[in-house]
């Protein structure tokens, strides 16, 4: 036998290790149960696969600034990121783009489109494609209708986040088309100029006062995830119902209600783009961003028992409801149950 049999054989290991795709997940909340599903249907579907975390404080300016240089010293094959503003630091708009020549998978954009990410969803065109995550915003405002009529909706938003800017133009389009009174208050700004969450509560208790029947969380970062449970409690506190597109905020923070796209969904979804780019099946500029069509239902019963706001039964025929962790525990008038912890 030839004594250098091994060669061919050891070759063949050392391309395998050398071929293995290196995934950059790039997310301000850090691994969650979304990347989890992500990193496991990834590599379900691609094989071997090695993932590194950055985890940008996007609350400052130039750790967002600095993510480019610093997810291309990383030398990825491809780029996952979570969510419009750390989406935008990484890509950069289609017109003055960051990192061009690395695939780059989105989720959790509100609106690839607006956002100025692609000029096309079915053709990106560039090295960016993804999910978005939200149902339509008339279908939302019917659910919350569904669940406790109304005419007076209310809206805290972060000014400095280019995604409110498109939440609050869709929804006075919306609410001037259905007849609703729509109040909005801004998070007010410290003395660096950054939105400041001790207004939250201030601004959201003046909702109330105001006269509105519902707090809606949008697509805001800061409000709806960063801060959902000083919003949410706030919520609670003000005896004001909170409606969330997001799930995070009714699973482990205190909105009442939402109407979402499953967080495992959306992982396996952007995974198989994912895994089209990297198998070499697609090209990213030719992988269609796309939405989820089919959106879950949640009740969280810890709140509503709090605030004495039933879901009606119809509703819970097709909802999931999000159970306290000690059914016995009594409410406190003006504030969240005790026994309502976090369940992911």
């Amino acid at each position: 036998m030839n004594k250098w049999w091994w060669l061919p054989i050891l070759s063949l290991l050392m391309h395998g290790a050398m071929a293995e795709p290196h995934v950059v997940l790039v997310t301000p909340r850090g691994e969650t149960v979304m990347e989890r599903v992500f990193m496991d249907e990834l590599k379900r579907r691609v094989g071997p696969v090695r993932f590194t975390l950055i985890k940008p404080d996007a609350a400052q300016p130039a750790s967002m600034a600095g993510l480019p240089d610093q997810v291309r010293k990383a030398k990825p094959d491809l780029i996952y990121t979570w969510g419009t503003p750390t989406t935008v630091a990484v890509a950069g708009p289609h017109d003055a783009p960051r990192i061009a020549d690395i695939p780059i998978v989105f989720t959790v954009v509100a609106d690839p489109l607006r956002a100025k990410l692609v000029t096309n969803l079915k053709q990106p065109g560039r090295n960016v494609t993804g999910t978005s995550h939200l149902a339509p915003l008339a279908v939302q405002l019917e659910a919350m209708r569904s669940y406790r009529p109304f005419e007076t909706l209310g809206v805290v938003y972060n000014p400095k986040e280019a995604n409110t800017k498109f939440m609050l133009e869709d929804l006075t389009a919306e609410a001037a088309a259905l007849k609703l009174t729509l109040l909005v208050e801004s998070v007010g700004l410290n003395a660096a100029g950054e939105p400041d969450p001790a207004t939250l509560a201030p601004q959201i208790q003046r909702l109330k006062d105001r006269g509105a029947q519902w707090l809606y969380l949008g697509p805001d970062t800061f409000v709806a995830f960063t801060h959902r449970q000083l919003t949410t409690e706030a919520a609670v506190r003000a005896g004001l119902p909170a409606f969330s597109a997001n799930e995070s905020a009714i699973r482990d923070a205190h909105s009442l209600f939402g109407l979402f796209s499953p967080v495992e969904n959306m992982a396996r979804f952007v995974a198989y783009k994912a895994a089209q780019i990297l198998k070499g099946e697609k090209k990213v500029a030719d992988v269609p961003i796309e939405t989820l069509q089919r959106f879950s239902v949640l009740v969280n019963m810890c709140v509503a028992k709090t605030l004495k706001a039933y879901p009606p039964m119809t509703l819970l025929s097709y909802a999931d409801v999000r159970l306290p962790t000690d059914p016995d525990a009594p409410a406190e008038a003006g504030k969240p149950q005790k026994g309502c912890t976090p369940l992911l």
